[in-house]
């Protein structure tokens, strides 16, 4: 979506919060105006200027802050709202969010009102749920008051507003992620940056792939159990697939779509992984640590003792990060492929 240049207005608050209460959520494709020589790229149908780049940029989810510290800009971070594990220490540095620097939200969602006290110019989100009105507002309602935006597009909806349940035929490769860096870095007008991180993450993925040529390949089964209920899994449409397959592993549930769908124990049980992977969410301070109970839950259920990962101990816990659309993507492959493949490593 896109706002007209410039990025930023300067109304006060409450005009901005009673201008965006009385947007039509039906826009779909403003209009763009992009200054001389501005060229723009399409995110999520949406054309995103990328002229001159924005100056106060607000960040939702583990993936978008991430991605705004590794492409260059985190110096113009105001805000920041859900870390799922620890930031990477390179990232870490700079994040002072005791110090309002960025305003860290880490619990619950800030409310639109919240965001537009910070006064961004951009907002940049790792999944769907930011962009509706019932949260910071859709993408044409942010750009009718000057808020530019970018959504990481394996999240794109089948239409701007829509939530989670409604999203489009999305590319879950790591080309769109890739593609996600590449463009993001041309909004913020840090290209340079976003060459060199999807040049180095490629050169991971590729000398891991090397590694690898011609390995057996175990079946894997990626799942999580939130507040010890349903089993829950990452099946396929979800770039966790795309992980498992590039770090030498067979996605056992191929057939089930999306992420976090629930499964019942006797579907685990049928399905007889080889290996288990546990992503450990969520909080600035949940390591992979913070899966052991749920791995603990598993290896002392009677019902799965025959299930070939339990059985033979092969559970392992990640991050929740690494496995969601962004900059870890590279390096949770190298990570995965020496757990299912220690010898080869």
């Amino acid at each position: 979506m896109r706002f007209p240049m410039p990025w930023r207005i300067t109304a006060p608050l409450s005009v901005l919060i009673v201008a965006l209460a009385g947007c039509s959520g039906s826009d779909t494709e403003p209009e763009v105006t992009a200054g001389s020589g501005a060229t723009a790229v399409t995110n999520c149908g949406v054309a995103v200027p990328a002229g001159a780049p924005p100056t106060k940029i607000f960040a939702a989810f583990h993936n978008g802050i991430e991605a705004v510290y590794a492409l260059g800009a985190g110096d113009k971070l105001v805000g920041a709202a859900y870390l799922d594990n620890p930031l990477l220490p390179e990232y870490a540095a700079q994040f002072h969010p005791d110090q309002q620097e960025p305003t860290y939200y880490p619990e619950e969602y800030p409310s639109r009102e919240e965001v537009l006290r910070l006064d961004p110019d951009f907002v940049v989100s790792g999944f769907t749920g930011a962009f509706t009105t019932e949260g910071l507002g859709t993408r044409a309602e942010l750009n009718k008051i000057g808020i530019g935006s970018y959504l990481f597009t394996q999240y794109c909806p089948t239409a701007d507003g829509e939530g989670q349940k409604s999203l489009a035929d999305n590319d879950v490769s790591l080309d769109s992620v890739y593609g996600d860096l590449t463009d993001l870095g041309r909004v913020l007008g840090t290209t340079t940056q976003a060459e060199a991180l999807v040049t180095k993450m490629k050169q991971t993925v590729a000398g891991v792939e090397s590694e690898l040529a011609g390995v057996k390949r175990p079946t894997v089964a990626m799942l999580n159990r939130p507040g010890g209920g349903e089993l829950r899994v990452f099946g396929s449409e979800d770039v966790a697939t795309t992980i498992i397959e590039k770090a030498g592993g067979i996605q056992v549930f191929d057939d089930v779509p999306g992420r976090l769908a629930r499964i019942g124990t006797e579907e685990l049980i049928k399905r007889k992984p080889d290996v288990i992977v546990i992503p450990a969410c969520c909080g600035a301070d949940v390591g992979p640590d913070g899966a052991q109970g749920v791995i603990d839950g598993l290896k002392s259920d009677p019902a799965l003792a025959n299930v070939p990962a339990i059985r033979d101990n092969r559970i392992y816990a990640v991050t929740f990060a690494e496995i969601t659309p962004g900059v870890r993507n590279a390096d949770a492959v190298a990570n995965l492929a020496k757990l299912l493949h220690p010898e080869k490593f």
